[in-house]
């Protein structure tokens, strides 16, 4: 048994984790060592329509974390009084200076593939926010990861078509799903793997750590 003393801090709060993204969830539970039974899912309801122009990427989804954790807090500060531990998460894909988030469609999938393809070095910038409420007083840390990846550009149009008729990714940043077939796209990688995922781990503890002390 991993018996580490971030866990008997961690048992003292209500841990929430703002998202309803299961690889986010799993991570918790498989790579952070936390308890189902200890995490109360509460998605954020923020809109997540920040301009781009306005941010450079860091800010953009540093900004776009900390406002899912606030708009969680806003309502449950309404409705409870303990002390509570919130985690959010926003993750974008940047590729020539520009941000890519969920392509939603085929065909921007499909654009955002053709600029990967022309542009092959991609990054995954992940924010994570840790929102402590602790006797009513309320604390917020803060970290980002980056995690590089190479688009395959030889002879890869009938995986990229067979991939986008798959219909997987057009839910999530950049259009694909590392985890999953969205693996066949890439070359090469270099930094944390789940931070692609959807949670970067490590960090993600530091922080917990951190708030916990």
């Amino acid at each position: 048994m991993f018996n580490h003393q971030l866990y008997d801090k961690l048992n003292q709060f209500k841990f929430i984790l703002g998202s309803t993204s299961p690889r986010r969830l799993e991570s918790l539970q498989q790579n952070l060592n936390i308890q189902h039974d200890q995490i109360h899912i509460k998605p954020s309801h923020f809109k997540e329509d920040l301009n781009h122009d306005d941010y450079n990427e860091n800010d953009y989804v540093i900004t776009t974390s900390l406002l899912k954790g606030e708009y969680i807090l806003k309502e449950l500060q309404q409705e409870e009084k303990q002390d509570m531990i919130i985690l959010t998460c926003d993750t974008i894909i940047k590729c020539n200076n520009e941000i890519f988030e969920k392509p939603e469609t085929k065909q921007n999938q499909r654009i955002m593939f053709d600029k990967y393809k022309a542009h092959p070095h991609i990054q995954v910038i992940s924010a994570t926010t840790i929102i402590k409420v602790h006797d009513s007083r309320v604390t917020t840390y803060q970290d980002t990861e980056i995690t590089d990846l190479t688009f395959n550009t030889e002879d890869s149009d009938d995986i990229i078509d067979a991939y986008i008729n798959s219909e997987e990714g057009l839910h999530v940043a950049g259009g694909f799903k590392f985890q999953q077939l969205g693996s066949l796209l890439f070359s090469s990688i270099n930094g944390d793997y789940f931070n692609i995922v959807g949670l970067p781990v490590l960090k993600t503890f530091k922080l917990l750590e951190k708030a916990l002390k």
